[in-house]
């Protein structure tokens, strides 16, 4: 089979690799699509490390091929999937609290780590949700992002009716949108890019922020929220003047989750009184669990979001190095590999 390999920082090169085989407890899945997320990027830039080499990829779509002997789901062979590549082992003391998004045991070599990149990867049957076969798939490629979001904003306690602040309009802050509206809030995007605004308003978003100018933008959250700020807000860019903003934007009680990560270690430019007085909280997210999964795939199988508009360009595995440049080059949403099927 064909695997895009990642030897080290800007070096991934398509081999020809021995088609892995199930384990008895495994299912093997042909790869139809992978998106090239912003974690791919930065191991392709070296920002970010895991090990070298490395089979990137990680928001992946495919059909079972072949089911291990001593696997008692219902998978069989031809079903459709969105894979959920993330490794939980289940007894850590972060995957029985709830929290396996953090499981301690998800990078360890000599697990399968990632391998998205490839024509064949084999999965654990909690890692393929089946999907109807009429669901496009490179729609259900968008399940692993879709479901980070849904986490993030449970981060911050989201409920109906309020107003949130999504300051970045690159593909995550895009899928931020569409599922904060699902979830029945007044959404404002910021982003210093007018042609990202754009789309973030044909996208639904109630209102549209300009944040080349800090304290303007401030200005006009708090105007669009009568006032005394929004409620929660939720920072995808990694600009540090980003989060300044946010703690500036919130209302009394308001809620932040730093979405983005950094390549440095940015400290945290919050005024402490601020966050005493008002009762602010600020928080991260990392990832997803099963049922952030699970509800995310539900949400795109039954059409309650759309994230056709972020598909920007499509390339095949062959052209992966020319792929990962096009994601780097910011000058779209998400870049898939087209793998098989």
């Amino acid at each position: 089979m064909k695997a895009a390999f990642l030897r080290e920082p800007g070096n991934i090169a398509v081999e020809e690799v021995p088609r892995p085989d199930p384990g008895d407890h495994e299912i093997l899945v042909q790869v139809a699509y992978c998106g090239i997320c912003t974690l791919e990027q930065r191991l392709y830039t070296g920002d970010r490390k895991i090990y070298y080499p490395i089979i990137p990829g990680h928001e992946a779509s495919g059909v079972v091929v072949e089911v291990g002997k001593e696997v008692k789901t219902h998978h069989q062979a031809g079903d459709h999937v969105a894979l959920d590549m993330v490794n939980r082992c289940h007894i850590c003391p972060a995957c029985l609290s709830g929290n396996s998004n953090m499981c301690e045991n998800r990078f360890k070599k000599g697990l399968q780590v990632l391998g998205g990149f490839a024509e064949y990867v084999p999965v654990r049957p909690d890692q393929a949700f089946v999907i109807p076969r009429d669901i496009p798939l490179e729609l259900a490629a968008f399940t692993e992002p879709v479901s980070c979001c849904i986490r993030s904003l449970k981060k911050v306690s989201l409920e109906l009716g309020e107003n949130i602040l999504v300051i970045g309009a690159g593909p995550m802050g895009m899928m931020h949108l569409k599922v904060a509206l699902l979830m029945g809030a007044r959404v404002i995007v910021a982003d210093i890019d007018p042609k990202r605004l754009e789309d973030a308003r044909a996208m639904g978003a109630d209102a549209v922020v300009n944040a080349s100018d800090t304290k303007r933008m401030v200005e006009e959250v708090r105007a669009l929220s009568g006032g005394r700020g929004v409620d929660c807000c939720v920072v995808t860019s990694p600009a540090k003047q980003a989060l300044e903003a946010a703690s500036s934007a919130i209302a009394a009680e308001g809620r932040i989750n730093i979405y983005t990560s950094y390549n440095d270690q940015p400290a945290l430019p919050l005024d402490m009184n601020s966050l005493h007085r008002l009762e602010a909280q600020v928080t991260g997210s990392e990832g997803r669990t099963e049922k952030d999964f699970f509800q995310a795939a539900r949400i795109i199988t039954a059409g309650k979001i759309d994230v056709r508009p972020l598909i920007s360009k499509i390339y095949p595995l062959e052209t992966a190095a020319e792929a990962m440049e096009a994601a780097l080059s910011g000058k779209h949403y998400r870049v898939l590999l087209k793998i098989g099927v």
